[in-house]
């Protein structure tokens, strides 16, 4: 048995045919781009078992449902193995950020995560490496408690600095932070 939304009761009648109806997850198949998908869809149905009974009765959350599925279906069609749109949107809710505050987040538009998990465009590849390490390390992404993203620290920017330092070509941009450090010591004067 399925979540039941709302409290709902676990039987009604059909306003079709009058048929009683149960309320459970049922598989059902839908096809995009030549290619059968198999899910299981939350409603009331007059028979949860019969594949060619489609006599059901489906609510809000029952409709998301179907709706996600579908989107899923067009994403793993599209070649997407992981990063479907459901996937996208549960690491945006994870992480506790609006569609655009992601966007702005992840560097890729305001009205890129919406796209994302509308299932109109798929995300880059430097995205997923992204939407991946969030999985991982959420708190990387995390908002202060004001609300606001965490900026670099002064810590960030030595561990840049370091990095450069380890790098063959440090001796190129010692003196770029040589500059920064003369600018931020007058800076502060």
């Amino acid at each position: 048995m399925t979540k039941n939304p709302r409290n709902y009761p676990d039987t009604m009648t059909s306003a079709e045919s009058g048929r009683p109806m149960t309320r459970g997850a049922k598989e059902r198949t839908i096809t995009v781009d030549g290619k059968k998908f198999t899910y299981r869809q939350p409603g009331w149905w007059c028979s949860l078992t019969d594949p060619t009974d489609n006599e059901g009765q489906l609510v809000d959350e029952d409709n998301q449902i179907a709706r996600m599925a579908r989107l899923t279906a067009k994403s793993l069609s599209r070649g997407e193995s992981v990063f479907v749109p459901v996937v996208i949107r549960a690491i945006r809710m994870l992480l506790g950020l609006t569609q655009r505050e992601a966007g702005l987040l992840f560097g890729t538009g305001e009205k890129s995560f919406e796209k994302y998990e509308g299932g109109e465009i798929l995300p880059s590849e430097p995205t997923k490496r992204l939407l991946k390490l969030a999985m991982i390390h959420p708190e990387i992404f995390a908002k202060s408690q004001g609300g606001s993203f965490l900026i670099p620290t002064p810590n960030d920017a030595e561990l840049a600095r370091e990095t450069l330092r380890k790098m063959d070509g440090a001796r190129i941009y010692d003196r770029l932070f040589e500059r920064q450090a003369a600018v931020t010591s007058v800076e502060a004067h």
